[in-house]
């Protein structure tokens, strides 16, 4: 199963997008067998009744050694979480000279790139 409302086809569109590109080691956060989960990154809680919570990106893969992060962008009601896992990805991408990418399906870009520029988010959106 796959979280929120990103369903198997965009996954699929987005992986395939990944792959004929030519990156390599590619993670995908899908129930797939054949494909590795990438890293979860711990995000301590914000309140003591709060509990900790992971981020998980949806796709990493490597370029010329170089990792890049590769998230879905669906309008979502949680603006807050959607910026602070892009804006972590985003650093990671930075860190480890590689790219953040943000996969926009149609109906979503608008949403995306409003919140890319609002935020100070240097991703690169890809329609899908």
């Amino acid at each position: 199963m796959v979280t929120s409302e990103k369903d198997e086809k965009v996954y699929e569109k987005a992986i395939t997008w990944v792959k004929q590109r030519g990156y390599s080691k590619v993670k995908a956060n899908v129930e797939d067998e054949e494909i590795e989960k990438p890293t979860s990154f711990k995000q301590p809680p914000s309140s003591p009744d709060e509990e900790e919570s992971y981020i998980t990106p949806d796709i990493t893969a490597v370029m010329r050694g170089n990792k890049c992060y590769f998230e879905i962008a669906m309008k979502s009601d949680q603006k807050q979480d959607l910026i602070t896992k892009w804006k972590l990805l985003d650093r990671l991408a930075s860190i480890k000279e590689g790219k953040f990418f943000l996969f926009t399906p149609h109906g979503h870009r608008a949403f995306a790139d409003r919140l890319v520029k609002q935020h100070d988010i240097n991703a690169t959106l890809i329609n899908i």
